[in-house]
């Protein structure tokens, strides 16, 4: 079985940075993605330079694309489900999707960009407006949103942090805990002093048309009027990521030094997959060329050891 330098798991803006560099430092990568991104529901990404509001997905066909002129790189649709083995030989198992193959392959180096998995608050009808009128992502889709009046709905902590963020576009906005009481009273005093107002009644219905918000029907019968908004999702890590690296938390993320070295020797991590703030596809191709970087000298000072 043929030995990559490295696998590449995540065939997302990091994880395609991650393999252009290698692929130019003369590195066999292998990149295995299971196409299922957490922007995927987004019409249109933004913040990247040169490709500001490009579809998600058609920015990743244009990695690959770029990839595809470097015959030392192979791209597999698959989903990894373990990794075994330790530096010099790792062995990933992968479970085949869009017609991909499942099986065992092997690289000297793994390098992890996976992004990390997505959990909506129980919100109903919330998948309907997700990526379209709704987003988690107030630097990546506030600008559309500016001037408006929005609702900003969690059930988590980190609730109170989004929702001062959003403030900076929002004309209007209410924050909305779905009965959870999050938001203890202290931090709602500080978020009234701006005019955010926090109410912990249970959300029964949004309202509005084809994935165009116009309100928020509480459970008291109020509705509340709203053209967009933004959520706080929970996060986790994939499980195989959280087996093998044990310095991983789900939501700081794997730690890793400044090139991308986690605390298991020859795993690399880059992107959401270290910690998901901020959450960025242009922080993400950074931080992916970064780590290749660090994964390309482990390999060469190697040599002369």
């Amino acid at each position: 079985m043929t030995i990559h330098d490295c696998i590449v798991v995540g065939g997302g803006p990091a994880g395609l940075s991650a393999a252009l560099v290698l692929a130019r430092a003369r590195r066999d990568v292998l990149v295995i993605d299971g196409n299922r991104p957490r922007n995927r529901a987004t019409y249109m990404s933004h913040g990247f330079i040169t490709r500001d509001g490009t579809p998600p997905m058609r920015l990743r066909e244009l990695g690959r694309e770029d990839l595809a002129r470097y015959p030392n790189v192979t791209f597999q649709w698959g989903e990894v489900v373990a990794v075994a083995g330790g530096d010099g030989d790792f062995t990933v198992t992968v479970t085949g999707v869009r017609g991909g193959p499942s099986g065992e392959v092997r690289a000297r180096k793994i390098l992890l960009a996976t992004g990390v998995q997505e959990t909506l608050p129980a919100v109903p009808d919330l998948i309907g407006y997700y990526g379209s009128s709704i987003f988690s992502c107030v630097h990546c889709d506030g600008w559309e949103r500016r001037e408006q009046s929005l609702v900003v709905m969690g059930e988590n902590p980190e609730l109170v942090n989004t929702a001062k963020r959003a403030s900076q576009w929002a004309d209007q906005e209410i924050v909305l805990t779905n009965g959870s009481g999050v938001v203890e009273a202290a931090e709602a005093a500080v978020l009234g002093r701006r005019g955010i107002v926090v109410d912990d009644t249970p959300i029964v219905h949004l309202r509005g048309d084809h994935g165009t918000l116009s309100g928020v029907e509480l459970a008291d019968g109020r509705v509340i009027a709203a053209t967009g908004g933004f959520v706080q999702p929970e996060w986790s890590l994939p499980q195989f990521v959280a087996e093998l690296v044990p310095t991983a938390a789900d939501l700081g993320g794997v730690k890793t030094d400044e090139y991308g070295r986690s605390g298991v020797p020859g795993v690399y991590a880059a992107g959401d997959v270290r910690g998901v703030t901020p959450s960025q596809l242009i922080i993400a191709a950074g931080e992916g060329a970064r780590a290749a970087t660090g994964l390309n000298n482990d390999l060469i000072f190697a040599r002369f050891e």
